[in-house]
C-alpha cells in the first residue's frame, strides 16, 4: 500500500506557498497526517517518534512565521519613525566625508575633519583644481574626535577666491606615526528619499549621501 511522505509534503508546501499563514499550515499538516495514517502499511504503522518529529516540524514552521510577522511589524514601525526624524534634516547643514568643499564667493566655507586617534601635529591644505595651495593651517596636540573649521574664502595673498569646488588634504601624525583622518565637508540637505535600509539624502551640488554617513549635524 502506498504511503504519503508528510515531511516532504510539508517542506514542498512551505516552499511553494510563502504566503501561507499559520492556520493554513496547520490545516495542511492535519490533512497530510490523516492521509498518511489512512495509507500507512498495517505491518509498519507510523511510529510515535515520527509523529512527534512531524508535530515539532509544523510547530517550528508556524513559530517562525509568527516571529517573522512580529519582527516585520516592528521593523516597519522603526522605519516609519526613522523617516520622520530624517525628514527633519531638510534645510539643515551637515558634515559628511568628502575631500572636496563647495565654496561660494564672498561667503565663508565650513569644513572639518575626524581624527581617529590623538595627534601631535596636524597639517591642513586647501588647493584649487590646478593643485595650487590657497590655504594652510597647522595645529598641535589634538585629541581624537570631530573638528570644524571656517575658511574665509581667501587665498594666501588675501585675494577672494571664485565660486568653485576646492580640495582639502589633511595629514595627521602622532610623533612619527601617521594617524587616520577623515576630511569632512559641509552640505545643505535639500530633500530626502526614504528607504527601508538607509535613506538617501540629496545634498544639491555635493550630490547624495546616506544617513549612516553623516558625521555631524550643524545648527
Amino acid at each position: 500500500m502506498n504511503t504519503v511522505n508528510i515531511n516532504s509534503s510539508i517542506n514542498n508546501n512551505i516552499i511553494e506557498n510563502n504566503n501561507s499563514n499559520a492556520l493554513d499550515l496547520q490545516k495542511n499538516f492535519l490533512s497530510l497526517l490523516m492521509a498518511q495514517i489512512k495509507n500507512q502499511d498495517p505491518t509498519d504503522p507510523i511510529k510515535n517518534t515520527e509523529l512527534t518529529s512531524q508535530l515539532a516540524q509544523i510547530n517550528t514552521a508556524t513559530g517562525i512565521e509568527k516571529l517573522n510577522n512580529t519582527v516585520g511589524k516592528f521593523s516597519n514601525k522603526i522605519n516609519q519613525s526613522q523617516n520622520i526624524q530624517v525628514s527633519a534634516l531638510i534645510g539643515h547643514h551637515v558634515m559628511i566625508p568628502s575631500s572636496q568643499i563647495v565654496h561660494t564667493e564672498g561667503i565663508e566655507t565650513k569644513f572639518g575633519m575626524e581624527l581617529i586617534n590623538d595627534t601631535t601635529k596636524v597639517n591642513i591644505k586647501i588647493t584649487d583644481d590646478k593643485g595650487q595651495i590657497i590655504y594652510v593651517k597647522e595645529m598641535e596636540n589634538l585629541k581624537s574626535g570631530i573638528y570644524g573649521f571656517i575658511w574665509d574664502g581667501k587665498n594666501l595673498d588675501r585675494e577672494e577666491m571664485k565660486t568653485a569646488k576646492y580640495n582639502v588634504t589633511v595629514v595627521a601624525k602622532n610623533k612619527n606615526k601617521e594617524v587616520p583622518v577623515q576630511v569632512l565637508s559641509e552640505a545643505l540637505v535639500n530633500s530626502i528619499i526614504t528607504s527601508s535600509i538607509d535613506p538617501i539624502i540629496d545634498l544639491g551640488a555635493m550630490g547624495t549621501t546616506t544617513l549612516s554617513k553623516i558625521r555631524k549635524i550643524l545648527k
